[in-house]
């Protein structure tokens, strides 16, 4: 499998995703809900590649290599904007969800651990990023391939 091959539709989907994910209380929101915005950003980058091969069909393998892809352009992109939200508002943020009582403790924890302006955590988070990411895109490319955009698919094959 070749990356250039899905390269626009990745870059597309994955970026889209990882713009809404970096932004605060919106893209914590997408973050927290079972990675929701990972998963939505490779069911787009399927949808853009598909709307452009009609007639190519995937494997699921192919599909979850797009979901990938598209999940480390999440990655990459939600880091690069959110770092300087992170660095000049970080502890802020942290404080802000440490103050409201309706979110469970470990939440309030892990979103002020997510919102640290220790340049040091900050790099950090862009290795767990890309492998949290890079999983659950996968599972998103596979997941719309199989229950999106599956009926499609078999309909171009019999077609």
């Amino acid at each position: 499998m070749r990356p250039k091959r899905f390269f626009p539709a990745f870059l597309v989907g994955g970026g889209a995703a990882g713009f809404l994910i970096a932004l605060p209380i919106l893209g914590d929101i997408l973050r927290c809900a079972l990675c929701l915005g990972v998963l939505a950003g490779a069911g787009l980058s399927m949808k853009l590649w598909l709307d452009t091969h009609l007639a190519e069909n995937l494997s699921t393998a192919e599909a979850a290599y797009l979901g990938w892809l598209s999940g480390v352009a999440t990655a990459a992109v939600s880091w690069v904007v959110s770092f300087p939200i992170r660095l000049a508002f970080g502890d802020a943020l942290g404080e802000f969800y440490m103050n409201r009582e309706i979110l469970p403790t470990s939440i309030k924890y892990l979103l002020r651990s997510t919102y640290t302006a220790s340049f040091g955590e900050i790099l950090m988070s862009l290795l767990l990023y890309t492998v949290v990411y890079g999983a659950m895109g996968a599972l998103g490319g596979f997941l719309s391939l199989q229950f999106l955009f599956g009926s499609r698919r078999a309909e171009t094959a019999a077609g």
